[in-house]
């Protein structure tokens, strides 16, 4: 059984994931930056993660191993996020309690539009650059304009947090990913502010908005 990380080397596991997700080579610079710790600190780090089989080296880059990956619950979410109020950051904080890295799969503008219909009133680039500002969100990329469940081949979460008011079934998501060799747990939430939803915000919008 591998020892027990702390919350530093911990920490930089998820970067590590994260930085792979994004086209970052993972290193012990970039991993600094976002540390915020002297590179020669989190060099020995990554060192001794190497030595302890979590991670290892390839091409000059830094890379999970499984047994570096297994360390790490990975929980996924996915919405439209185009005006971000308490509601949503109640839902993300419930989320990420699930686990050590919070994703967000945030909608495509065609997405937003086959689901309600309408445009949103940010884009795509917009609402991505809004959700990743967010504190508690490791990480948040855009989704698939083809198939939701590719952002899911692509990461590969432990597990799958919906909102108590998205329209997925939480049986046929879960038997999706098995047949595309995907072990996930898909859990609701079941906590929730009253009241505070995005529909309701456009509803007591002034009129031009909702013409958008």
């Amino acid at each position: 059984m591998p020892e027990p990380l702390g919350n530093t080397e911990k920490r930089t596991l998820s970067l590590v994931y994260c930085q792979s997700l994004k086209g970052v080579e993972p290193s012990p610079d970039s991993l600094a930056l976002e540390l915020g710790v002297d590179v020669d600190v989190v060099g020995r780090i990554c060192e001794d993660l190497v030595r302890r089989g979590f991670l290892q080296k390839k091409d000059g880059g830094l890379f999970l191993t499984d047994t570096g990956r297994s360390q790490l619950q990975v929980v996924l979410v996915g919405g439209v996020f185009d005006i971000i109020h308490p509601g949503h950051i109640y839902f993300l904080r419930e989320a990420k309690a699930l686990g050590d890295v919070l994703l967000v799969s945030v909608a495509r503008d065609k997405t937003v539009v086959k689901m309600r219909g309408r445009r949103a009133l940010n884009n795509e680039k917009l609402r991505l650059d809004l959700v990743q500002s967010i504190r508690i969100v490791d990480l948040a990329l855009l989704g698939s304009e083809r198939d939701i469940l590719e952002t899911v081949e692509r990461t590969r979460p432990d597990i799958i947090a919906l909102g108590y008011d998205q329209a997925h079934d939480e049986h046929e998501i879960e038997a999706e990913c098995a047949k595309r060799g995907i072990k996930v747990k898909v859990v609701r939430a079941t906590n929730f502010l009253p009241g505070v939803k995005t529909s309701q915000v456009l509803a007591t919008a002034p009129e031009e908005f909702n013409e958008i």
